[in-house]
């Protein structure tokens, strides 16, 4: 698949019509100038993929007519990766979710710390879902993450049994992964002071693994990719 690729919340059946609208159809037809004719393909998000062509361009671009030319659904990426990361300043945050999304994360939690210093904004859901739909049109995954409300550290390891807690005292994480690959599985990465030693004796006792990435104090955004590549580069391997 090397035409563009762009999202559509809802994809009809193979030989129907469609009509593409809104940003996606502006910049399908202003920024990658497609024209009639032209093949292009369409995800919603949640593993369907359909290929289509363009019929006809209308209200001065934003307004596509197309013709859905086949549809599947492409089988969601093992392991499912929940991420659950304290917030990093600024446009941090965009490196953070673009990153992870392309390397696999399926689903995103805001983890609420006591050394965490940056708090999610009335409309962050809003700006980081734009970020991980971009970070999947770029990388060419289909699933688009789910964003879910802010949460504990004690909240998330209550919920999610076996989960990874990022934390110098840890197993390293290429050796946490020898063996048979996980279906599923949870991060847990913390603010740049580190999660506190109440915060990870509370975690080990619900079940949650310490997981560690060397001596190094990397900043939130470098571990949570860090062990989403160690992660993705062993599932490679595995399959």
């Amino acid at each position: 698949m090397t035409e563009p690729l762009f999202y559509a919340e809802h994809l009809p059946d193979t030989g129907a019509t469609f009509t593409l609208t809104g940003d996606e159809a502006h910049h399908a037809a202003a920024s990658r100038r497609l024209a009639p004719g032209d093949t292009l393909w369409l995800f919603d998000g949640r593993g369907s993929l359909a290929r289509a062509t363009l019929g006809q361009i209308t209200k001065r671009g934003h307004e596509l007519a197309l013709r859905i030319e086949e549809r599947h659904t492409e089988p969601p990426s093992k392991p499912s990766i929940h991420l659950a990361c304290a917030l990093p300043k600024g446009d941090r945050q965009s490196v953070l979710l673009d990153m992870a999304t392309q390397l696999g994360m399926t689903r995103f939690t805001p983890l609420v710390c006591e050394r965490g210093v940056v708090k999610p904004g009335a409309h962050s859901p809003e700006r980081w879902q734009r970020i991980c739909l971009e970070a999947c049109k770029q990388s060419r995954r289909v699933y688009l993450p789910d964003i879910h409300e802010p949460a504990t550290p004690a909240q998330i390891v209550a919920s999610h049994r076996g989960a990874w807690i990022a934390h110098p005292s840890g197993v390293a994480a290429g050796a946490m992964l020898a063996g048979t690959a996980p279906e599923t599985l949870t991060l847990l990465v913390g603010p740049e002071g580190g999660f506190t030693e109440e915060e990870v004796r509370q975690a080990v006792e619900q079940d949650a693994r310490a997981v560690s990435l060397g001596s190094a104090i990397l900043r939130i955004e470098t571990a949570a990719i860090s062990l989403l590549a160690v992660i993705s580069l062993a599932a490679r391997n595995a399959g």
